[in-house]
């Protein structure tokens, strides 16, 4: 019994982990969709800004991508829609 309320335990810790690491958990902007740009403009800002893109999408009003920074080291970042300027993540000390 008691390994099976540690088991439990451990999944809803492990599902509200991943959970948080999925979203920023807030909005990004609160503009329209209409003014959001594309996937492959915000990417192009992300690569601009020195950064290899492994992986992207814009969802819950942020552009969300996980990338690779300067330092060879794996990063997720959470990107305005409409400017493409990076409002989490990152190590950038934005959060």
């Amino acid at each position: 019994m008691r390994k099976l309320i540690i088991l439990a335990s451990l999944a809803v810790l492990a599902a509200a982990g991943a959970a948080h690491a999925d979203s920023l958990g807030r909005p990004c902007t609160t503009k329209p969709e209409k003014d959001y740009l594309t996937l492959d403009a915000l990417k192009a800002k992300v690569v601009e800004q020195g950064y290899r893109i492994r992986g992207g999408e814009i969802k819950k009003a942020c552009g969300e991508f996980y990338v690779i920074d300067k330092n060879g080291k794996k990063a997720e970042l959470f990107v305005d829609p409409t400017s493409g300027v990076i409002v989490a993540g990152g190590g950038k000390g934005k959060e």
